[in-house]
Parts: C-alpha cells; structure tokens; sequence
C-alpha cells in the first residue's frame, strides 16, 4: 500500500507527496522511501526516493493510505 504525507516544518513551510512505502523513525529521525514511476521518451522507469526528517524540526506529520487503482 502507498501514503500521502505532509509534514509541517517549525519555521511554517509544509511539505507534502505520494506514493510513500516505508516509514523508519530512528534517533530521533523520521525516514520517508517511496518510488514513483516516471515517464520519459524512452518509456516508463521507477524513481526512489528518500526524505529524511529531523523529528524536533517538525510540527506534525500527517500520512493518508492512498486508494488503490
């Protein structure tokens, strides 16, 4: 299953995505990895990613199970 999320950072910014797969929180750290399929003119190709979130920096974090297509 995928997620949306967003978190708020103290200095008031929002940052929000989809297509979120693991959720680690370690030492006092939030780790978001999510792949989303991408398309170029050769076709399709899967992009990883990986935010990493200082969890005192942050306000809240939401996370929303996206539907399934």
């Amino acid at each position: 299953m995928k997620y949306y999320y967003e978190y708020k950072l103290k200095n008031g910014a929002k940052v929000g995505g989809h297509n979120l797969e693991k959720i680690i929180i370690k030492d006092n750290v939030i780790i978001l990895e999510g792949v989303d399929t991408l398309m170029d003119c050769d076709g399709e190709y899967d992009h990883h990613w990986r935010s990493i979130i200082d969890d005192g920096k942050i306000e809240y974090l939401k996370i929303e199970p996206m539907e399934e297509e």
